[in-house]
């Protein structure tokens, strides 16, 4: 992603410098390129860096005289530091609005812009949906077994935090983490300080929720007659061989367009606290994408009939969503649209301008 930016910005006439993180004295790389070609922002995917501060406690950037723009690609509860190191230039990229409250709660404050990740083309003569061999795909590696860790801390006030937290994500069909906590907040009358042990606490609790949406996911695609393509490593140890899936290893991000433009339909989970990059991805190829919801996806596909919806509090929907694409003869209307959508406004290039626009909005 980053590669594919920076030569979107350059071909806008952004004076852009690619720096690479790898090896021990990769900061000494950022450091010099921010002095040597006088950047104005760095821009970092996951907000990676941003916690980096000098030996008297301020951020590296402000020391350097330039902002960050961080690119969230997950819910910024699993990253606290970044978000808690002030920065007086920051624009924060987030794929929910749910995220930039969360962020701005835990100190961060910046400028915010919504967004999905772009990709580098779409596909130009994509299989039709009915020539495809593959039914459905879903791209998610095991996560382990849900396990209601916090039964130990019963009668606490952390445990009536938990069950909360927990109780209101399971109901939501959107999975808002920071609206959950607040009502948990406000139900309980608890009064608790926004630190990295609460964060931690949260990010703890939306692993379980990842890791109950997939359990629940990959039991209804086992016991449904649909057949399907599960892409990512240990579902076949959990599942048992199933005449109806297929088990594939753990794909790259590259490398998964080849994959969506086999199938008619690609299956996105955790659209709410992800950045939904590989719906992207899979409506490029020529797929139809049948997700659980995110407002962002809402709004910029599935007000255009781009996109499906199903309920991650009733999985079976999947099926039926699926079922109800096929039959009715609209997946490949959806489909088309779709990768109508990212071709229009969801390239690298488009990403680019975007950012730009941002940046002059906010007088950057």
């Amino acid at each position: 992603m980053s590669v594919c930016l920076a030569q979107a910005l350059a071909q806008l006439g952004v004076r852009t410098t690619l720096v690479t993180l790898g090896g021990a004295d990769w900061l000494d790389g950022v450091v010099q390129a921010i002095r040597d070609a006088q950047i104005d922002y760095v821009l970092a995917f996951g907000s990676f860096s941003a916690d980096l501060r000098t030996p008297d406690g301020r951020s590296i950037y402000d020391s350097l005289g330039c902002g960050l723009i961080g690119w969230d690609v997950d819910h910024p509860a699993y990253q606290f530091k970044r978000f808690t190191t002030p920065i007086r230039k920051r624009v924060q990229i987030c794929a929910s609005e749910s995220h930039f409250r969360f962020a701005q709660t835990m100190g961060c404050r910046t400028a915010e812009a919504l967004m999905v990740p772009g990709v580098e083309a779409v596909a130009e003569d994509p299989l039709p949906i009915e020539d495809r061999p593959i039914l459905a795909t879903v791209a998610m590696s095991w996560l382990g077994e849900p396990q209601v860790w916090w039964n130990g801390a019963k009668g606490t006030p952390a445990y009536s935090l938990i069950e909360g937290v927990v109780g209101r994500l399971l109901a939501d069909r959107e999975v808002d983490m920071f609206a959950a906590y607040q009502a948990t907040l406000a139900d309980t009358g608890l009064e608790v300080n926004f630190d990295e042990n609460v964060c931690n606490l949260l990010s703890n609790i939306g692993l379980f929720v990842r890791q109950y949406d997939r359990f629940l996911l990959g039991k209804t695609l086992a016991e449904t007659d649909l057949p399907c393509v599960i892409c990512g490593t240990g579902w076949r140890e959990r599942l048992g061989e199933r005449p109806h899936l297929t088990y594939a290893e753990s794909l790259d991000f590259a490398d998964l367009g080849e994959l969506y433009g086999r199938s008619r339909i690609v299956l996105n989970l955790n659209a709410a606290n992800g950045a939904s990059e590989r719906a992207v991805l899979a409506m490029a190829n020529g797929a139809a994408v049948v997700s659980d919801y995110s407002p962002l996806l809402q709004s910029q596909f599935g007000n255009e009939n781009a996109i499906r919806f199903f309920d991650r509090r009733n999985p079976i929907s999947v099926a039926e969503a699926v079922t109800t694409l096929l039959t009715s003869g609209e997946a490949q209307a959806v489909a088309d649209q779709g990768r109508a959508l990212v071709s229009q406004a969801h390239l690298w290039p488009h990403k680019a301008a975007c950012l730009m626009e941002t940046l002059e909005t906010i007088g950057a």
